[in-house]
């Protein structure tokens, strides 16, 4: 007769929840959490938890050695599992995924308009992850969480990232996808590809967002990147996060003329100069651009504005001025010609000693 134990790890035969059911040994019952469903009923007790009047300290022994033997083999299973390798190429196409986790990781792909290539990426992290906690009988808790970090990651692997902020505005539903990322990345052993990630994060999001406004890289990425330089010297600002200085960059460089380069001022900023409430629509226009929320880069910019005088202070400060350097290329020139002077005044020399 079946066991509690053998519901242990298996997904719900109604609504198809990963690692979702619910034992009771003293009932002998099983149910799914996810849909609430009783799944099995009237079971025989656990041989392990059943009483015995006539039970010995052997055979409490011999119980023990079977629950370390079985911890040992669901060990051993994970650690396979998580694994890249043949056993975890086999192990992989098995694991089911939850409905409620592939519509989350199609729906945000859908309205980030990122790759499509996103979704296999994002659905093969999510098995790896779900593989290695089922063979290890636990549950997998807050699907939609989970989905929404392996989207994360694979949309930041495919040099596309989405950030948080991004994706909370496009489902308000999810929760704390940092804590889940941090587990997904322990479980499948991802810590040198998140630091790798984390070295690029800047210079893809800045990539990403200058070509939804269709701006020329060449032109604002190194202004963007000096601003940011900039930023990390502002105490006020400093320990703000990587995505708002990455806001506060591109829109100082976008409204401000203080930032503007070698007298080419962008094509915002001077569309914008003019009209009253430029600005209020160029931080409209990229938020909608974007996908963020319009009060959030308001708040971002409003502390940029505050402490834009020191802002301006240490961008002019890391930034050679054009006298500077139009000396510097006079005086190259001007070494250039004098040596060529030299040359050709001791080629001549030469050539008088040797008719001599």
């Amino acid at each position: 007769m079946a066991t509690t134990a053998d519901f242990v790890g298996r997904n719900c035969p109604h609504c198809g929840a990963i690692d979702s059911l619910e034992t009771d040994d003293a009932l002998g019952e099983v149910a799914c959490t996810e849909c609430a469903l009783v799944v099995a009923m009237g079971l025989e007790e656990n041989a392990l938890t059943r009483y015995n009047k006539d039970a010995t300290y052997d055979d409490v022994d011999k119980h023990r050695e079977r629950e370390d033997a079985m911890a040992s083999t669901l060990h051993a299973l994970a650690a396979s599992a998580s694994t890249t390798g043949p056993s975890g190429r086999d192990v992989l196409p098995k694991v089911a995924l939850h409905p409620a986790m592939l519509n989350c990781i199609r729906s945000l792909q859908k309205k980030s308009a990122v790759p499509e290539q996103v979704i296999a990426r994002a659905v093969n992290i999510a098995k790896r992850f779900v593989g290695g906690r089922r063979a290890r009988g636990q549950r997998v808790e807050k699907q939609q969480e989970v989905a929404a970090a392996c989207f994360m990651i694979a949309a930041e692997q495919m040099s596309h990232p989405v950030p948080l902020l991004e994706l909370r505005h496009l489902d308000p539903a999810i929760g704390n996808v940092e804590y889940r990322r941090a587990e997904i990345v322990k479980e499948t052993r991802m810590e040198d590809e998140e630091l790798r990630l984390k070295a690029v994060y800047v210079d893809n999001l800045l990539t990403v967002y200058l070509r939804k406004l269709s701006l020329q890289l060449s032109l604002y990425m190194p202004r963007c990147k000096r601003i940011l330089g900039a930023l990390q010297q502002i105490d006020a600002i400093r320990g703000a996060g990587v995505v708002d200085k990455i806001i506060m960059a591109l829109l100082l460089v976008l409204t401000s003329p203080r930032f503007e380069g070698e007298g080419n001022p962008s094509p915002l900023t001077a569309r914008s100069s003019g009209v009253g409430g430029g600005t209020e629509t160029v931080y409209a226009n990229f938020a909608a651009k974007a996908h963020l929320d319009v009060g959030k880069v308001k708040r971002v910019m409003q502390v940029a504005t505050q402490n834009l005088q020191a802002i301006v202070e240490a961008f002019a400060a890391a930034t050679p001025p054009a006298s500077s350097a139009h000396t510097t290329e006079k005086k190259k020139r001007t070494d250039d010609d004098n040596s060529e002077n030299n040359m050709i005044a001791l080629t001549t020399k030469r050539m008088k000693l040797e008719n001599s």
